[in-house]
């Protein structure tokens, strides 16, 4: 059992250090009545003498100098511990675990997470890639502390919702399809194609998107294909077994085998959005910092919208 405090291995340290009670007792302010009775009683508590007093001061006994060596590296520890809690506190310290759809990776995490790596080095940033269904499933068991999803979802139970970026639907096709040297087209241009679309199990949202213009558009597409992440999408599509219709900010992935053409149905302009997921209940200082940092993104992307119009 211990009987001692970290005041008494402060104040054994600092007698070590200066070989002297009365500098020990300036040093650190107090009456050096008062130090010599907390050196006794940590010395009782340790049931062996650390000090030996000398005409000119202290000198540690070998149990002394054994003793400080660890007592060192105790207050080391402490102190370590402290900062860690402290930083810990106010978000600079710890871990955060952020799950993210395909389509973050384009331009919205490049934007933002080497800003958050600088500005919280000692944080240690965990990715996942997933689809909005499990993101959200994983924030409400706990395993994930935030995510990038594509929003609507059915069920917010549990969430806190923040829109961080919008975005088009645009048209990819064969490099050698008709319509592929056009700047933009009518989606109603491509009722007779066979479509490669987003699954409708694990990638429900795009998929209603997609749908949804197209009927608006007068049709309903016939699906050839199936896939989740949006550049097997254009994959497909540059093997020739369709066309496509995907989240705007793919084209700036380049693929030399398809062409992307703007659509200009209004069904088809900024009816994206990608959201950031939190739990509505979460304490974690480090995921707070890094929400925080998401939401000043959707601000400046806002800001830029507004000035380009």
């Amino acid at each position: 059992m211990i009987n001692f405090g970290l005041r008494q291995l402060s104040n054994f340290v600092a007698i070590a250090e200066v070989g002297s009670y009365r500098r020990a007792a300036e040093k650190l302010f107090i009456a050096q009545p008062a130090l010599s009775v907390s050196i006794s009683r940590l010395e009782d508590a340790l049931g062996v003498q650390l000090f030996e007093r000398g005409a000119r001061g202290v000198t540690l006994t070998p149990a002394g100098a054994a003793f400080l060596v660890e007592a060192r590296r105790t207050l080391f520890h402490i102190e370590q511990a402290q900062q860690s809690a402290r930083l810990a506190g106010l978000g600079e310290w710890g871990q955060v675990r952020l799950g993210f759809v395909g389509s973050a990776v384009y331009q919205l995490l490049p934007s933002t997470l080497p800003e958050f790596v600088r500005r919280y080095p000692n944080v240690k940033l965990e990715l996942f890639e997933g689809q909005t269904l499990n993101i959200i499933e994983m924030i409400r068991e706990g395993r994930l502390d935030a995510g990038i999803i594509r929003t609507p979802v059915d069920d917010y139970h549990g969430l806190e919702i923040i829109d961080l970026e919008k975005d088009d639907l645009i048209a990819v096709l064969p490099a050698t399809h008709p319509l592929s040297k056009c700047e933009s087209i009518d989606l109603a241009y491509l009722r007779e194609e066979p479509f490669v679309m987003f699954s409708k199990v694990l990638v429900p949202g795009l998929r209603t998107a997609v749908m949804e213009a197209c009927r608006e558009a007068g049709f309903s597409p016939r699906v050839a294909q199936e896939a989740t992440q949006a550049l097997t999408v254009v994959g497909i599509v540059g093997s020739g077994m369709g066309v496509a219709v995907v989240p705007a900010v793919v084209a700036q992935f380049t693929n030399n085998l398809v062409r992307f053409v703007k659509l200009t149905d209004k069904k088809c302009h900024r009816t994206l959005t990608l959201s950031l997921a939190i739990a509505s209940d979460s304490t974690s200082a480090t995921a707070k910092a890094l929400c925080s940092l998401l939401a000043t993104y959707h601000l400046k992307v806002a800001e830029n919208v507004e000035a380009s119009n």
